[in-house]
Protein backbone atom coordinates (compact mmCIF):
# COMPACT_ATOMS: atom_id res chain seq x y z
CA UNK A 1 0.00 0.00 0.00
CA UNK A 2 0.74 3.46 -0.53
CA UNK A 3 -1.38 6.73 -0.08
CA UNK A 4 -0.96 10.51 -2.05
CA UNK A 5 -1.69 13.76 -0.98
CA UNK A 6 -2.38 15.09 -4.69
CA UNK A 7 -4.39 12.98 -6.15
CA UNK A 8 -1.22 10.53 -7.67
CA UNK A 9 0.96 13.08 -9.13
CA UNK A 10 3.74 11.85 -6.27
CA UNK A 11 3.14 8.49 -4.03
CA UNK A 12 4.65 7.70 -0.55
CA UNK A 13 7.57 4.99 -0.75
CA UNK A 14 7.13 2.08 0.19
CA UNK A 15 8.29 0.67 3.73
CA UNK A 16 9.56 -2.45 1.35
CA UNK A 17 10.42 -3.14 -2.69
CA UNK A 18 7.21 -5.19 -3.99
CA UNK A 19 8.19 -8.91 -4.78
CA UNK A 20 5.95 -10.28 -7.41
CA UNK A 21 3.52 -11.74 -7.78
CA UNK A 22 0.95 -9.45 -5.75
CA UNK A 23 -2.12 -7.77 -5.91
CA UNK A 24 -3.87 -5.44 -3.22
CA UNK A 25 -7.21 -5.75 -4.43
CA UNK A 26 -8.88 -4.87 -0.99
CA UNK A 27 -8.59 -1.80 1.15
CA UNK A 28 -10.50 0.38 3.15
CA UNK A 29 -10.76 3.04 6.02
CA UNK A 30 -12.89 1.56 9.13
CA UNK A 31 -15.35 3.88 11.12
CA UNK A 32 -12.56 3.79 13.78
CA UNK A 33 -9.85 6.47 14.06
CA UNK A 34 -6.95 5.65 11.76
CA UNK A 35 -8.30 2.46 11.44
CA UNK A 36 -7.82 0.66 8.07
CA UNK A 37 -7.78 -2.75 6.52
CA UNK A 38 -5.98 -4.44 3.64
CA UNK A 39 -5.96 -7.29 1.58
CA UNK A 40 -2.71 -8.43 -0.46
CA UNK A 41 -3.73 -11.65 -1.87
CA UNK A 42 -4.97 -14.08 1.09
CA UNK A 43 -3.40 -11.97 3.51
CA UNK A 44 -5.98 -9.91 5.72
CA UNK A 45 -3.54 -6.54 6.70
CA UNK A 46 -4.68 -4.06 9.60
CA UNK A 47 -3.55 -0.83 10.63
CA UNK A 48 -4.12 1.33 13.35
CA UNK A 49 -2.30 4.47 12.41
CA UNK A 50 -3.80 5.83 9.23
CA UNK A 51 -1.93 3.51 7.21
CA UNK A 52 2.03 4.04 8.24
CA UNK A 53 2.36 0.17 9.82
CA UNK A 54 0.86 -2.89 8.42
CA UNK A 55 0.32 -6.57 10.36
CA UNK A 56 -0.80 -9.10 9.35
CA UNK A 57 -3.71 -10.52 10.97
CA UNK A 58 -4.73 -13.45 9.49
CA UNK A 59 -5.84 -15.43 5.76
CA UNK A 60 -8.70 -15.05 3.69
CA UNK A 61 -9.86 -17.59 1.04
CA UNK A 62 -10.47 -16.56 -2.36
CA UNK A 63 -9.45 -14.92 -5.35
CA UNK A 64 -9.44 -11.37 -6.16
CA UNK A 65 -11.21 -10.32 -3.08
CA UNK A 66 -12.95 -7.31 -2.30
CA UNK A 67 -13.68 -5.46 0.77
CA UNK A 68 -16.91 -3.34 2.16
CA UNK A 69 -16.40 -1.51 5.01
CA UNK A 70 -19.07 -1.87 7.76
CA UNK A 71 -20.47 -0.01 10.77
CA UNK A 72 -18.44 -1.30 13.87
CA UNK A 73 -14.58 -1.21 13.11
CA UNK A 74 -15.37 -4.32 10.38
CA UNK A 75 -15.85 -5.33 6.73
CA UNK A 76 -16.49 -7.92 4.66
CA UNK A 77 -14.03 -9.65 1.90
CA UNK A 78 -15.99 -10.94 -0.82
CA UNK A 79 -14.87 -12.63 -4.84
CA UNK A 80 -16.79 -13.44 -7.63
CA UNK A 81 -16.25 -17.39 -6.56
CA UNK A 82 -18.57 -16.79 -3.72
CA UNK A 83 -16.03 -16.52 -1.12
CA UNK A 84 -17.26 -14.51 1.84
CA UNK A 85 -15.33 -13.79 5.24
CA UNK A 86 -15.73 -11.59 8.36
CA UNK A 87 -12.51 -9.26 8.48
CA UNK A 88 -11.75 -7.32 11.75
CA UNK A 89 -8.69 -5.37 12.66
CA UNK A 90 -7.68 -8.66 15.14
CA UNK A 91 -8.36 -11.47 12.19
CA UNK A 92 -10.89 -13.14 9.71
CA UNK A 93 -14.41 -15.62 10.52
CA UNK A 94 -15.09 -17.39 7.19
CA UNK A 95 -19.25 -16.84 6.37
CA UNK A 96 -21.59 -19.00 4.45
CA UNK A 97 -22.58 -17.71 1.12
CA UNK A 98 -26.08 -17.90 -0.11
CA UNK A 99 -24.63 -18.21 -4.02
CA UNK A 100 -22.34 -19.75 -5.57
CA UNK A 101 -21.18 -16.52 -7.47
CA UNK A 102 -21.56 -13.19 -6.45
CA UNK A 103 -21.16 -9.55 -8.68
CA UNK A 104 -21.39 -7.36 -5.62
CA UNK A 105 -21.54 -6.60 -1.41
CA UNK A 106 -23.25 -3.58 0.31
CA UNK A 107 -23.66 -2.89 3.78
CA UNK A 108 -26.43 -1.14 5.68
CA UNK A 109 -24.41 2.26 7.54
CA UNK A 110 -26.50 2.00 10.43
CA UNK A 111 -26.18 -1.85 10.67
CA UNK A 112 -22.92 -3.62 10.82
CA UNK A 113 -25.12 -7.18 10.59
CA UNK A 114 -26.79 -5.70 7.62
CA UNK A 115 -25.16 -6.97 4.79
CA UNK A 116 -26.39 -7.76 1.32
CA UNK A 117 -24.77 -9.46 -1.91
CA UNK A 118 -26.06 -9.77 -5.34
CA UNK A 119 -25.98 -13.49 -7.21
CA UNK A 120 -24.64 -13.16 -10.93
CA UNK A 121 -28.30 -12.98 -12.40
CA UNK A 122 -29.09 -9.86 -10.31
CA UNK A 123 -30.82 -11.35 -7.66
CA UNK A 124 -29.86 -9.75 -4.05
CA UNK A 125 -29.72 -11.92 -0.62
CA UNK A 126 -30.18 -10.71 2.38
CA UNK A 127 -28.72 -11.26 6.07
CA UNK A 128 -29.27 -9.18 9.35
CA UNK A 129 -27.14 -11.32 11.73
CA UNK A 130 -23.55 -10.37 9.65
CA UNK A 131 -23.68 -12.91 7.01
CA UNK A 132 -24.15 -15.93 9.11
CA UNK A 133 -27.71 -16.73 7.35
CA UNK A 134 -28.96 -15.70 4.29
CA UNK A 135 -32.55 -14.62 2.47
CA UNK A 136 -33.29 -14.08 -1.09
CA UNK A 137 -35.34 -10.55 -1.71
CA UNK A 138 -36.87 -9.11 -4.29
CA UNK A 139 -36.65 -10.53 -7.93
CA UNK A 140 -33.72 -11.25 -10.45
CA UNK A 141 -32.88 -7.67 -12.08
CA UNK A 142 -33.27 -8.84 -15.98
CA UNK A 143 -33.25 -12.14 -17.92
CA UNK A 144 -30.90 -14.54 -16.96
CA UNK A 145 -27.51 -13.65 -17.93
CA UNK A 146 -23.96 -12.61 -16.48
CA UNK A 147 -23.84 -9.67 -14.39
CA UNK A 148 -20.15 -8.20 -14.14
CA UNK A 149 -20.98 -5.36 -10.74
CA UNK A 150 -23.39 -4.32 -8.88
CA UNK A 151 -22.62 -1.21 -6.81
CA UNK A 152 -24.24 -0.77 -3.48
CA UNK A 153 -25.25 2.54 -2.62
CA UNK A 154 -23.30 3.68 0.77
CA UNK A 155 -26.14 5.33 2.12
CA UNK A 156 -28.82 3.34 1.42
CA UNK A 157 -28.63 -0.30 1.08
CA UNK A 158 -31.76 -0.13 -1.39
CA UNK A 159 -30.12 1.58 -4.16
CA UNK A 160 -28.16 -0.99 -6.05
CA UNK A 161 -26.92 -0.72 -9.84
CA UNK A 162 -25.79 -3.62 -11.82
CA UNK A 163 -24.34 -4.26 -15.10
CA UNK A 164 -24.78 -6.87 -17.28
CA UNK A 165 -22.99 -8.77 -20.31
CA UNK A 166 -24.84 -7.00 -23.04
CA UNK A 167 -27.88 -5.71 -21.01
CA UNK A 168 -26.73 -2.19 -19.92
CA UNK A 169 -27.17 -1.22 -16.39
CA UNK A 170 -30.66 -1.64 -14.07
CA UNK A 171 -31.43 0.05 -10.74
CA UNK A 172 -33.34 -0.04 -7.68
CA UNK A 173 -34.04 2.02 -5.38
CA UNK A 174 -36.47 -0.70 -3.00
CA UNK A 175 -33.96 -3.29 -2.49
CA UNK A 176 -34.78 -5.73 -5.31
CA UNK A 177 -38.53 -5.95 -5.53
CA UNK A 178 -38.65 -3.94 -8.87
CA UNK A 179 -35.88 -3.19 -11.67
CA UNK A 180 -35.79 -0.09 -13.95
CA UNK A 181 -33.32 -0.49 -17.01
CA UNK A 182 -31.01 2.06 -17.61
CA UNK A 183 -31.41 4.39 -20.82
CA UNK A 184 -28.73 6.77 -22.49
CA UNK A 185 -25.72 3.91 -22.62
CA UNK A 186 -26.05 3.59 -26.35
CA UNK A 187 -27.43 6.56 -28.85
CA UNK A 188 -27.74 3.44 -31.24
CA UNK A 189 -29.44 1.20 -29.40
CA UNK A 190 -27.19 -1.30 -29.12
CA UNK A 191 -26.04 -4.04 -27.09
CA UNK A 192 -24.13 -2.33 -23.45
CA UNK A 193 -21.75 -4.59 -21.32
CA UNK A 194 -21.21 -2.51 -18.41
CA UNK A 195 -18.64 -3.93 -16.37
CA UNK A 196 -17.89 -1.28 -13.60
CA UNK A 197 -20.08 0.57 -11.25
CA UNK A 198 -19.66 3.44 -8.80
CA UNK A 199 -22.21 5.16 -6.78
CA UNK A 200 -21.09 9.01 -5.58
CA UNK A 201 -20.87 8.76 -1.16
CA UNK A 202 -21.37 12.98 -1.27
CA UNK A 203 -24.45 12.78 -3.82
CA UNK A 204 -26.04 9.08 -4.24
CA UNK A 205 -28.17 10.59 -7.26
CA UNK A 206 -24.82 10.64 -8.83
CA UNK A 207 -23.47 7.34 -10.51
CA UNK A 208 -20.53 6.26 -12.78
CA UNK A 209 -20.06 3.36 -15.14
CA UNK A 210 -17.74 1.86 -17.25
CA UNK A 211 -19.65 0.32 -20.57
CA UNK A 212 -18.20 -1.07 -23.73
CA UNK A 213 -21.06 -0.07 -26.83
CA UNK A 214 -20.97 -3.57 -29.34
CA UNK A 215 -22.46 -1.96 -31.91
CA UNK A 216 -19.35 0.82 -31.82
CA UNK A 217 -16.60 -1.52 -31.66
CA UNK A 218 -17.78 -3.28 -34.74
CA UNK A 219 -18.50 -0.24 -36.27
CA UNK A 220 -14.55 0.73 -35.64
CA UNK A 221 -15.42 3.46 -33.71
CA UNK A 222 -12.43 5.33 -32.52
CA UNK A 223 -13.23 5.24 -29.02
CA UNK A 224 -13.34 1.58 -29.54
CA UNK A 225 -16.89 1.32 -27.79
CA UNK A 226 -15.49 2.55 -24.77
CA UNK A 227 -16.75 4.80 -22.31
CA UNK A 228 -16.90 6.07 -18.85
CA UNK A 229 -20.42 7.17 -18.09
CA UNK A 230 -22.63 9.62 -15.70
CA UNK A 231 -25.93 9.63 -14.31
CA UNK A 232 -27.34 12.20 -11.89
CA UNK A 233 -30.73 10.64 -11.34
CA UNK A 234 -29.50 7.50 -9.32
CA UNK A 235 -28.75 5.60 -12.72
CA UNK A 236 -32.18 5.86 -14.32
CA UNK A 237 -30.48 7.48 -16.90
CA UNK A 238 -26.80 7.58 -18.16
CA UNK A 239 -24.31 9.98 -20.64
CA UNK A 240 -21.44 9.10 -21.80
CA UNK A 241 -18.52 11.69 -20.60
CA UNK A 242 -15.63 10.48 -21.02
CA UNK A 243 -14.44 8.12 -24.42
CA UNK A 244 -11.57 5.80 -25.15
CA UNK A 245 -8.75 7.69 -26.48
CA UNK A 246 -4.97 7.85 -27.20
CA UNK A 247 -4.48 9.58 -24.36
CA UNK A 248 -7.32 7.66 -22.02
CA UNK A 249 -7.04 4.31 -22.07
CA UNK A 250 -10.17 2.07 -20.88
CA UNK A 251 -10.17 -1.28 -20.09
CA UNK A 252 -13.26 -3.58 -19.58
CA UNK A 253 -13.94 -3.23 -15.92
CA UNK A 254 -11.44 -0.89 -14.57
CA UNK A 255 -11.04 0.09 -10.77
CA UNK A 256 -13.31 3.11 -9.90
CA UNK A 257 -13.31 5.52 -7.47
CA UNK A 258 -16.31 8.08 -6.67
CA UNK A 259 -14.53 10.94 -4.82
CA UNK A 260 -16.28 11.11 -1.37
CA UNK A 261 -16.80 14.63 -0.69
CA UNK A 262 -16.95 15.93 -4.28
CA UNK A 263 -19.84 14.32 -6.91
CA UNK A 264 -18.48 15.77 -9.85
CA UNK A 265 -14.89 13.73 -9.47
CA UNK A 266 -14.50 10.11 -10.14
CA UNK A 267 -10.82 8.39 -10.46
CA UNK A 268 -10.46 4.92 -12.95
CA UNK A 269 -7.43 3.41 -13.31
CA UNK A 270 -5.14 1.68 -16.30
CA UNK A 271 -2.25 -0.32 -15.74
CA UNK A 272 -0.14 -2.96 -17.22
CA UNK A 273 3.46 -4.40 -16.75
CA UNK A 274 3.79 -4.71 -20.37
CA UNK A 275 6.83 -3.40 -21.38
CA UNK A 276 6.79 -1.68 -17.68
CA UNK A 277 4.61 0.87 -18.23
CA UNK A 278 2.94 1.25 -15.14
CA UNK A 279 -0.44 2.49 -13.90
CA UNK A 280 -2.50 5.97 -15.04
CA UNK A 281 -4.37 6.89 -12.18
CA UNK A 282 -7.83 9.00 -14.32
CA UNK A 283 -9.68 12.02 -13.00
CA UNK A 284 -12.54 13.04 -14.31
CA UNK A 285 -14.04 16.37 -13.69
CA UNK A 286 -17.91 16.86 -14.80
CA UNK A 287 -17.72 20.30 -13.67
CA UNK A 288 -14.84 21.16 -15.98
CA UNK A 289 -15.24 18.42 -18.46
CA UNK A 290 -11.56 17.25 -18.26
CA UNK A 291 -9.55 14.43 -17.74
CA UNK A 292 -6.55 14.41 -16.04
CA UNK A 293 -4.07 11.94 -15.25
CA UNK A 294 -1.46 11.18 -12.86
CA UNK A 295 1.52 7.84 -14.05
CA UNK A 296 3.18 5.85 -11.37
CA UNK A 297 5.61 3.29 -12.31
CA UNK A 298 3.99 0.51 -10.59
CA UNK A 299 2.12 -2.74 -12.97
CA UNK A 300 -1.39 -1.85 -11.02
CA UNK A 301 -3.64 0.19 -8.42
CA UNK A 302 -6.00 -2.55 -8.27
CA UNK A 303 -7.93 -0.70 -4.77
CA UNK A 304 -8.30 3.05 -3.51
CA UNK A 305 -9.72 4.33 -0.38
CA UNK A 306 -10.10 7.45 1.41
CA UNK A 307 -8.87 9.37 5.09
CA UNK A 308 -12.59 9.67 6.04
CA UNK A 309 -11.71 13.67 7.76
CA UNK A 310 -9.16 14.40 5.36
CA UNK A 311 -10.82 13.00 1.48
CA UNK A 312 -6.93 14.85 -0.31
CA UNK A 313 -5.39 11.36 1.08
CA UNK A 314 -5.75 8.96 -0.88
CA UNK A 315 -5.12 4.96 -0.39
CA UNK A 316 -3.74 2.86 -3.13
CA UNK A 317 -3.43 -0.65 -3.11
CA UNK A 318 -0.07 -2.02 -4.95
CA UNK A 319 0.12 -4.52 -7.76
CA UNK A 320 3.50 -6.10 -8.76
CA UNK A 321 3.47 -8.76 -11.53
CA UNK A 322 6.86 -8.37 -13.02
Amino acid sequence: MTFTRNEGRTLTATSQVLRPVVYTTGLVTLDRPDALLALSNNVLLSSRDAGCTWTQVGKVNGWYLGLAAARGGRAYAWDRDGNLTLATPSGSTPLTSPVSEVSGLGTDRRNGDHVRVSNNDGRLYDSNDGGRSWKPIGVPSGPLNAFYTAAFDPSNIDHVVVGGMGTGAHVTFDGGRSWIASSGLSEKGGKISAFSVTISPAAPNVVYAMGLDTAEMDAGAPSGGRHIYRSTDGGRNFTPVVDQTNEVTIVNGPVMAAHPTNPNVVYFVFGTSFQAYGTDIYRYDSRRRKVTVAHNSYDKVPSIAFHPRMPELMYLGLAEER
